[in-house]
């Protein structure tokens, strides 16, 4: 004779072994597994039938939350997001521009909102204190993205954000390429340009995977 006390603790077990540890979201599993069993049976169906039907919607609908959370995570690409930090990082030890190292331009940038020619209006400096930001965003990044990943509107904020730093770090290296210092930037000043890149690029995303999830939800 069927038990239906007994089949939803062998429910509970099975949903244990299958990886859900809280003990919060397995009692709101089985609150709503216990609401579909009392609508079937309200509907006509035996209690077995009815338990039978109930988690199977149960589990179908936990594996698709599961598959929008995996979607939720791709938000941003996360490989390239650590390529950029890491390229970013190095680029501060390398040599980058005439004899200064990575390190010793980003301290040149951050102390030139003190230099004369910055509060007299000078072009270049202003530039150059500018890249600072750029640098704020990288390092902001490292932080922000991995804890708000699974947020699409801050996602779509931040890619702005790394899009202006990228064209302001880019714009600035292409003038020094253009006015004769070219022969004086070294590799840490490309490899420090190309992190701004990739970090661009990780919070780019391919939207079709979603819609043709919802698509099959329905099919």
């Amino acid at each position: 004779m069927f038990d239906l006390e007994q089949s939803i603790a062998e429910w509970r077990q099975q949903m244990l072994a299958a990886g859900i540890k809280s003990p919060v979201p397995l009692e709101e599993l089985e609150i709503h597994l216990r609401e579909e069993i009392e609508r079937q049976i309200k509907s006509g169906t035996d209690e077995q039938q009815a338990f039978e039907m109930a988690a199977a919607q149960i589990v179908q609908t936990k594996l698709l939350e599961m598959e929008f959370k995996k979607i939720d995570l791709k938000n941003w690409n996360r490989p390239l997001a650590w390529n950029a930090w890491i390229l970013f990082a190095v680029s501060f030890f390398l040599p980058a521009f005439h004899d200064l190292h990575g390190w010793r331009c980003a301290g040149l940038s951050a102390t030139a909102i003190s230099w004369q020619d910055f509060w007299r209006g000078n072009v270049g400096t202003i530039y150059l204190t500018s890249l600072t930001l750029a640098n704020l965003v990288m390092i902001a990044s490292a932080f922000l993205l991995p804890r708000f990943s699974q947020n699409s509107r801050f996602i779509k904020y931040w890619r702005g954000f790394s899009f202006l730093a990228l064209a302001l770090v880019w714009s600035y290296v292409f003038l020094l390429f253009t006015h004769n210092d070219r022969k004086d930037m070294k590799i840490g000043c490309y490899v420090w340009t190309a992190s701004f890149l990739l970090l661009f690029l990780s919070t780019l995303k391919l939207p079709s995977r979603k819609t043709k999830l919802q698509k099959e939800q329905y099919v």
